[in-house]
């Protein structure tokens, strides 16, 4: 799908954390949580000493925020937008038509260079960024990380609804049998969101309650995939979109494997995402990134969706070369403006008019940067997604731009604290709200007023929604160790 368009903890000690996981019932997990609160109001009316190292509040896993990064840009629950320039907005529209791992490795103080993105060979694989998705641990960490009744109610009613779009093949569509489709077909891209939804919420071809729909869909899947890992579908793909779709489906892929390698029963999950992964791999540019055709300098647009099927591979256990992501984090400081608060659209040239910044683009910039070593404590990452805070309130009605606030969504559960609560408190409010509540497209969102809906229809808009909303345990949170083990373990 061509969209303007698609975490982590060091393996440490995981079977005891595993052990613990599934030793504890959620209601053991949610007792225990609620004694804590309990002891930590004790111990602040007493004032007594705090330790230091007890994570009471959940969602805090950053440094506090650093002061705000512009002029004019205030540290409020819900800011003024801020408007792009009008002619980069404009070229960020045309542009479209053109257009989960390791913990972070240590990596130096930072400078003033919008680069310092240091990847090493020897960062940690962790398979556990996927695990939030398991039974027994999604309850606890939707209460953990600021979810809700009602963000899972809303899940629960997307994925009915997705469900019921499979077609008789196994496939998904961009423009139909529902109303609202997309102006463009691209039915590679369609089926891998809509896995991408129901696997974030734990289904597989053998778990979960849409275990069949997700089995329907990967046998037809699987069946499209070449000898180079590539699928190939009839009618083609539209050129433009080849490469953004064959990056969702290789997330899809490595995330399947993620979640099945461990069972016998599913090890046919590793062939497609390590065939996809070597075409994704071997199509990088010369800068660095990813564009529309294999081998053409990059775009951070497709790239975003590249750095995550890389990371995604990663988790799943699979080899991702050390090359690949240092040439990746050398593009981010190409098309990085400034310090890298802000990215660009492509890297500027001599004699051509400077690529647009957006929102949009800039949070999968910052989203890379967080996976490939930026600190929690980098007043760059904090200062980023104050702009980024700043410039989109999510609003529905005036502001609707699903594909930007999903990478955002993603960029501040990372970061946790306060920025995270206060875009957290806004997206669990609307999104459920604003979910069609009944009728034929129950569970569905309404495209119109979108920025990118026109083109990518209601089955877009959907996934994107329903993927923000499973974002408590889609991915674990890249630097909440003591949150997460807290959640799920009760103490």
């Amino acid at each position: 799908m061509k969209s303007p368009p698609p975490r982590g903890t060091p393996a440490a000690e995981p079977g005891r954390l595993e052990e613990l996981v599934r030793r504890s019932p959620p209601l053991t997990v949610s007792l225990s949580i609620h004694i804590l609160l309990l002891l930590a109001l004790a111990l602040w009316v007493v004032r007594s000493r705090r330790d230091e190292k007890l994570v009471l509040d959940l969602s805090v896993a950053s440094p506090e925020v650093v002061e705000a990064p512009e002029p004019g840009v205030q540290v409020v629950p819900q800011p003024e937008p801020v408007k792009e320039p009008a002619p980069e907005e404009v070229a960020a529209k045309e542009h479209f038509e053109e257009q989960s791992t390791s913990a972070p490795p240590p990596s130096p103080e930072p400078s003033n260079a919008p680069g310092a993105a240091v990847v090493e060979a020897t960062a940690p694989v962790v398979g556990a960024l996927l695990e939030g998705r398991e039974d027994g641990r999604r309850a606890a960490l939707v209460t953990a990380f600021g979810g809700s009744d009602a963000t899972e109610a809303a899940v629960t009613r997307a994925l009915e609804w997705l469900a019921k779009q499979q077609e008789k093949d196994g496939l998904w569509s961009l423009q139909g049998p529902y109303v609202d489709g997309g102006s463009q077909e691209n039915r590679l891209a369609a089926t891998a969101m809509a896995l991408l939804a129901f696997q974030g919420a734990g289904n597989t071809p053998r778990e979960g309650r849409h275990r069949r729909v997700v089995k329907r869909g990967w046998d037809a899947l699987v069946k499209t995939q070449q000898a180079d890992g590539h699928f190939e579908f009839t009618p083609p793909i539209p050129a433009l979109h080849t490469l953004y779709s064959h990056a969702q489906a290789t997330i899809a892929a490595c995330e399947l494997h993620g979640m099945t390698k461990d069972n016998a029963a599913d090890e046919a999950s590793e062939r497609p995402a390590r065939l996809a992964l070597a075409y994704a791999i071997a199509a990088q540019g010369a800068n660095g990134g990813w564009k529309y055709q294999p081998g053409q300098n990059g775009d951070m647009s497709v790239t975003g969706w590249y750095m995550m099927a890389l990371k995604s591979g990663q988790m799943a256990g699979l080899d991702v070369p050390a090359e690949s992501l240092e040439r990746l984090a050398s593009f981010l400081d190409r098309v990085a403006v400034g310090e890298g608060l802000r990215y660009r659209y492509q890297a500027d040239e001599p004699g051509r008019q400077p690529a647009p910044v957006s929102d949009a683009i800039s949070a999968e910039g910052l989203l890379a940067r967080q996976y490939l070593g930026w600190r929690p404590g980098d007043r760059r990452l904090s200062a980023g997604l104050e702009l980024l805070l700043a410039g989109k309130s999510f609003d529905w009605e005036n502001d609707k731009d699903v594909y930007a606030w999903y990478y955002i969504t993603q960029v501040a559960h990372h970061a946790g604290g306060d920025a995270w609560r206060r875009w957290n408190d806004r997206m669990k409010a609307v999104l459920p709200v604003v979910q069609v509540q009944k009728g034929a497209e129950r569970g569905s969102w309404d495209p119109s007023g979108d920025e990118w809906g026109h083109i990518g229809g209601r089955l877009f808009t959907t996934c994107f929604c329903t993927l923000m909303l499973e974002v408590y345990y889609r991915h674990l949170p890249l630097y909440a160790e003591e949150a997460v083990q807290a959640a799920v373990t009760g103490r």
